[in-house]
């Protein structure tokens, strides 16, 4: 079936309730089809009753339309191509004021019929109009009645509703979808228009059947069909023509003049209307424009607002234009300011730049710059300047640096670095605007994951302060407006680009530093890098508070953009996973893979794939965090941190250690660029799982000394660990018992997440127990995959698997159960075998054989 003929077989399935409800009302603005469309539904019955009556302006009068009503509902509906009135001469109907009486007793005798009554908006006469739809609600069964018009009906008619007895259609349901719309086009031009195309002339016409053929008729006398596509519009002769004669033209003369004052708006309201108009009663103008059809949408259910169809407005512009542009641009400005004395900013913006009001769109984005900010849409500012034409704009530089502005903080760094390049370029360019550059340089550089290039840039604004006269500043949206600002920007920055350098003492000096009273964006980025600049170096509880504050200050202020918030999401999930609180962690994750993130700021997905995959490895899900890795794989042709990439390179590597691949991970770790405290502590379980204790020793007394206190707790821990495989006891037990006293000041189960660690803090439990060595100890252990263990005579199965990393818990059989979702029995089943399996007698001989054989 083709399209067209699905579009009729469509409209044809909705028409056929017209034979099973009393009535059916098809209301559409001209050009939609609705005759044709009735005719064509008419004639593909055959074998139902179909009678058939085009109004006139005489049917006005009761006796004539009685007088066609009855000879209709005997005539044969008319075919397609030769549509017209079935009217024949007939006798009076004695003068009656009404005529429904008359009919009722003749309509009791006709067959089932369908009546089709088209161009129902001719009637005017509202004493005529309440007898037919009278006649209508009381008629015998047999008789249906279908409406074609241009215009609501009276309510009346719509009562059936309420009864189930209306069926309504309207333009939406004979619109053209887009593949109806290509095989009309092909049909009528003879050839295939690309998808895009389609889509393009389906959006202008809004499915609007006429307008579809118009645009056909046009590409026939076109050779570059792409651009007349691009440009179809209302002043299309063939579009401008049809609605200029067949609708424009037939308004009165105060409705065609409310048509153009009103389509310079998008979207009309009463009061919109009439403060643009300079008049009243918009209200009802707009509610009987869209009772007649006058290709006016409604855009609410309370019919507040509404606007005109695309290529209707696009002609009434044109007519506008023409005929007083100086009355155009005074409508627009008037929008404009109706919309701004409501804040409605961007669309007040858009208002004065249509009208070329070109100063006052520059003094609304240096004005309103703050207020977006606030908003999260300062990406809206730049947008508002680029409406301003070059020529007008050229040579003010606050102008350009509040652009370059709006797109730093829009993530739009290489655009905002080519303006910045042009004011670098101005002659004599004051120190002022210059060193307001350099701030804003440095920030994209910041966010473009170049922090050496963001320093190095804050440092020369750092330096350059003292210089400064403060009444010659260029406030970018509220961000620089006084000395202080531009120096606490310039702290932040170069706090947030030592931090990322590995540089955490200097990162916190500059962080420390910010005032209170700062710029909220200000206090967000340095609470956010501080709280990170914490959680890498082991203050939990300093980083859980800073990255709290953060992210409330954010809401607060509606600051939750990309980059600002990214180092306090990073800080928190790093403090949820170390305190073992993994289900936290997911969350904040998922929180910040919603937040929209431009995929210029690279340093964010880095970031957070590297903190992915640490929860995965928490999880004992190695796969799923190598996984991440590899979907996130670095871009080699971006240069990031050396202390960034040596912290991937060493989760990466503790992820293959987890899986059993020591090869791989000694691979990885060769690959990192700083021996960090991160790379060491993996160097030294994998010389532990190769049974190197003098390698890991080595390493564990050249242990780096920063970030403290972090470093010094983990080179403590694995001196321990060393001891304890080395059969030290004493030592071991001795110095573990000091770690594990401070790791429980910030409540730091992670640093026991590996197998050594962990098995060095049970047996400690044993001999001295506290509820936070309880809280490492009875977390289910990460057990590897399933997986043949060679030492093993019989291997075990995937659901021993399952089970084995609940053995060093507390949990009892019920509750392992209860954690598994299965039997008791079951569990009962499967450790039964593990011990067998494993040679031991009982739940602790199990634990110890397990971590001997690394099964977790």
């Amino acid at each position: 079936m083709s399209a067209l003929a699905i579009h009729r077989h469509r409209i044809a399935s909705l028409l056929d309730l017209a034979v099973h409800q009393r009535l059916t009302i098809v209301v559409a603005p001209p050009g939609y089809g609705k005759t044709v469309l009735l005719a064509q539904w008419a004639h593909a019955h055959p074998r139902q009753r179909v009678r058939w009556l085009t109004l006139r302006p005489e049917d006005d009068d009761a006796a004539t339309l009685a007088r066609d009503l009855r000879d209709a509902l005997g005539a044969p509906a008319p075919a397609p191509d030769r549509l017209g009135s079935a009217r024949h001469d007939g006798g009076d109907l004695d003068g009656r004021p009404s005529f429904v009486t008359a009919l009722f007793g003749e309509l009791e005798r006709v067959a089932p019929t369908t009546l089709v009554l088209d161009d129902f908006h001719i009637l005017s006469n509202p004493v005529l109009l309440d007898d037919l739809a009278a006649l209508i609600e009381h008629a015998p069964l047999s008789l249906r009645v279908v409406i074609a018009t241009r215009v609501d009906p009276p309510p009346r008619y719509y009562r059936l509703g309420v009864s189930d007895a209306l069926v309504e259609l309207r333009q939406d349901d004979l619109a053209f979808t887009t593949e109806e719309a290509r095989e009309l086009v092909r049909r009528l031009t003879g050839s295939d228009l690309p998808a895009d195309q389609i889509d393009k002339l389906v959006t202008r016409t809004e499915g609007w059947a006429v307008g579809l053929q118009l645009a056909a008729l046009s590409l026939r006398e076109r050779t570059d069909v792409a651009g007349f596509v691009d440009a179809f519009a209302g002043d299309d002769r063939h579009v401008a023509d049809y609605l200029t004669e067949e609708v424009l033209r037939r308004q009165p003369e105060a409705t065609r003049r409310f048509l153009l004052c009103t389509s310079v708006l998008d979207r009309m309201s009463g009061p919109l209307c009439d403060a643009v108009t300079g008049e009243t009663g918009a209200q009802a103008m707009l509610e009987e424009l869209d009772r007649s059809s006058m290709f006016v949408t409604r855009l609410d259910a309370r019919r507040s607002w509404f606007r005109y169809h695309q290529l209707f407005r696009s002609l009434l512009r044109r007519h506008l234009h023409d005929e007083d542009a100086d009355l155009e641009r005074a409508l627009l400005h008037r929008a404009a300011t109706w919309h701004l004395e409501r804040g409605e900013l961007e669309v007040a913006v858009r208002y004065l730049a249509e009208a070329g009001a070109w100063d006052e769109v520059l003094g609304e984005a240096v004005a309103d710059g703050p207020e977006m900010l606030a908003l999260g849409r300062a990406a809206a500012i730049a947008t508002w300047i680029e409406l301003v034409p070059a020529r007008v704009r050229a040579g003010d530089v606050g102008v350009q640096l509040l652009e370059a502005g709006a797109l730093v903080v829009a993530g739009e760094t290489g655009r905002a670095s080519g303006i910045l390049d042009a004011v670098d370029a101005a002659a004599d360019l004051p120190a002022e605007p210059r060193v307001v550059a350099d701030v804003l340089r440095a920030a994209a550089a910041l966010q473009e994951g170049a922090p050496a290039e963001a320093v190095a840039g804050a440092e020369r604004v750092l330096a350059a302060l003292g210089e400064l006269d403060e009444s010659r500043l260029p406030d970018v949206l509220g961000l620089t407006s006084t000395v202080a600002d531009v120096g606490t920007a310039a702290r932040v920055v170069r706090g947030a680009g030592l931090t990322y350098l590995g540089r955490l003492d200097e990162a916190r000096a500059d962080l420390a530093a910010v005032p209170e009273g700062a710029h909220a964006m200000w206090q967000v980025g340095a609470l956010g890098s501080l709280a990170l600049v914490e959680a890498w170096s082991g203050r939990l509880s300093t980083a859980d508070q800073l990255g709290s504050r953060a992210l409330a200050l954010a809401r607060q202020c509606r600051l939750e953009v990309e980059p600002v918030t990214t180092d306090a999401y990073v800080a928190l999930i790093e403090v949820a996973h170390q305190r073992g609180d993994l289900e936290r962690a997911r969350a904040l994750l998922e929180e910040a893979s919603r937040r929209p993130t431009s995929d210029r700021w690279r340093h964010v997905s880095f970031l957070l794939a590297t903190e992915e995959a640490l929860v995965a490895l928490a999880e004992g899900q190695p796969a799923a965090g190598l996984t991440v890795l590899a979907a996130r794989r670095m871009n080699e042709r971006r240069q990031y941190p050396d202390a960034l990439v040596a912290r991937r390179r060493a989760v990466h590597a503790q992820l293959l250690l987890k899986a059993g691949d020591l090869d791989g991970a000694a691979r990885t770790l060769d690959l990192a660029p700083l021996e960090t405290s991160e790379v060491v502590a993996a160097r030294a379980r994998l010389a532990v799982e190769r049974g190197d204790l003098r390698g890991a020793r080595a390493l564990a007394e050249g242990w780096p000394d920063r970030p403290r206190p972090r470093a010094s707790l983990e080179r403590r821990l694995w001196l321990a660990v060393l001891d304890h495989l080395g059969g030290d006891e004493t030592a071991a037990q001795r110095a573990m018992l000091e770690v594990v006293a401070e790791a429980e000041i910030e409540q730091n189960v992670g640093l026991f997440g590996s197998r050594p660690a962990l098995a060095l803090a049970r047996s400690v439990y044993r001999e001295a127990p506290t509820p936070f060595l309880r809280s490492v100890v009875e977390r289910p252990a990460s057990a590897s995959q399933a997986r043949p263990v060679k030492e093993l005579v019989e291997q075990l199965t995937e659901r021993e698997f399952m089970v084995l990393p609940f053995l060093p818990t507390r949990l009892s059989n019920v509750e392992i159960a209860e954690t598994l979702g299965v039997s008791l029995n079951t569990v009962k089943t499967h450790l039964k075998h593990i011990y067998r399996k494993l040679g031991v007698a009982g739940r602790s001989e199990a634990i110890a054989a397990a971590e001997r054989l690394h099964l977790w």
